[in-house]
């Protein structure tokens, strides 16, 4: 079913809406908006019922089915003055989504380094940041923010099966959630760091476990000891402490 796209611009009525049935990517569309638009953009939120070519880090296919999930992306001007500490915005995003999702729907995600939310050992959402424009004194930036959150089950392809999950089987206010999530968003994007990182750390999949942490061709095996205040994982490995602030974890080893 698609989106109430009235109920929605009641919630944010500042807000440049998109809605779509069906889209290839809602982040996509936002760069093609991007090409298109030769004025200063509003903030603007482009959302989908489906997907057919979601992705979200590396370019990774983000199974996006009709009516089960929210399929989001924000537009978001920011001034230089705002984007202080970029290597943090996905980690303050991850802490947004998690409290909301909390606070909605009563689950307590867990947030895998650095942006993933998990509900158990599954995947149940994915955020993508991706800094469309990078603000100077004469111009402003665009941030895209995706989210995909899997809420209720579906049939996941077999390749998924072992991976993904879905938050809950219980019916979803998907328009209350979306706008909730976008204010969130908003609200946390520009904080630094240390402002949600007690609750990042709380509510971490990763600390005091040990992993896989790859890093281009390298495979680091250890035990996650902090995120520290710019956001950087950090490792014991073979008796050495190491500071990482990229790199995917591939297999957390719970304890």
């Amino acid at each position: 079913m698609a989106f109430d796209t009235k109920r929605l611009q009641t919630c944010l009525p500042d807000v440049k809406l998109y809605a779509f049935d069906e889209i290839d990517s809602t982040s996509l569309f936002a760069k093609r908006l991007m090409d298109e638009t030769h004025q200063p953009m509003s903030t603007t939120l482009i959302l989908a019922n489906q997907q057919s070519n979601g992705y979200g880090r590396r370019d990774r296919q983000f199974y996006s089915p009709a009516d089960v999930g929210v399929y989001m992306t924000m537009l978001v001007p920011m001034t230089e003055n705002q984007l202080h500490e970029p290597g943090t915005m996905t980690l303050n995003l991850a802490v947004a989504v998690q409290q909301v999702v909390q606070n909605q729907l009563g689950v307590n995600l867990a947030i895998k380094w650095v942006n993933d939310l998990y509900q158990g050992q599954r995947k149940v959402t994915g955020i993508l940041v991706e800094m469309l424009q990078m603000p100077t004194p004469q111009m402003q930036g665009i941030a895209a923010i995706g989210i995909g959150i899997n809420l209720n089950p579906t049939a996941f392809p077999n390749e998924l099966q072992a991976k993904a999950g879905a938050i809950t089987s219980a019916k979803v206010d998907r328009e209350g959630l979306v706008a909730q999530l976008f204010e969130a968003c908003l609200q946390k994007l520009t904080l630094p760091f240390s402002a949600v990182r007690d609750y990042y750390l709380d509510h971490s999949l990763v600390l005091n476990q040990t992993v896989e942490l790859v890093r281009g061709k390298q495979t680091i095996q250890g035990r996650v000891v902090d995120i520290d205040t710019e956001g950087r994982l950090v490792l014991i490995s073979q008796q050495q402490r190491y500071q990482f602030s990229a790199g995917e974890i591939t297999k957390v080893n719970l304890t």
